[in-house]
């Protein structure tokens, strides 16, 4: 059984989540940490910390693979796994506002990595 159901078999979740695996960066302030973004769904997303931090409770979720960045709530931890929740989400393929300014260049340092190896 899965920790994410009532043990009816029904999914209690408002959407779907669909398996990602993906590279991300949890951020907050001057401070990144390296994820694995292991599933999404509408509302939010479930990680893997890839050290032994312990990021706050209001952070920001990089998406390394899919150029987004979204302002997440930890709805949940257990060990290195976090539930997060979607607060607000951006797009860092385009144009970004100041603020976004952390978290494009990190996604853009990622790309250039990722043409480069």
């Amino acid at each position: 059984m899965s920790r994410f159901d009532s043990g009816s078999g029904d999914d209690r979740r408002a959407s779907p989540r669909l398996n990602t695996n993906r590279s991300g960066k949890v951020l907050c302030g001057a401070f990144a940490w390296d994820c694995v973004i292991k599933d999404v769904s509408d509302g939010g997303a479930r990680i893997l910390m890839l050290s032994g931090s312990t990021p706050p409770t209001n952070v920001q979720l990089i998406d390394l693979v899919g150029g987004f960045a979204h302002d997440v709530k930890v709805a949940w931890r257990k060990d290195r796994e976090l539930g997060l929740t979607f607060l607000r989400s951006h797009d860092l393929r385009g144009l970004a506002p100041a603020s976004l300014q952390t978290a494009k260049r990190i996604w853009l340092a990622a790309q250039s990595r990722a043409s480069t190896g």
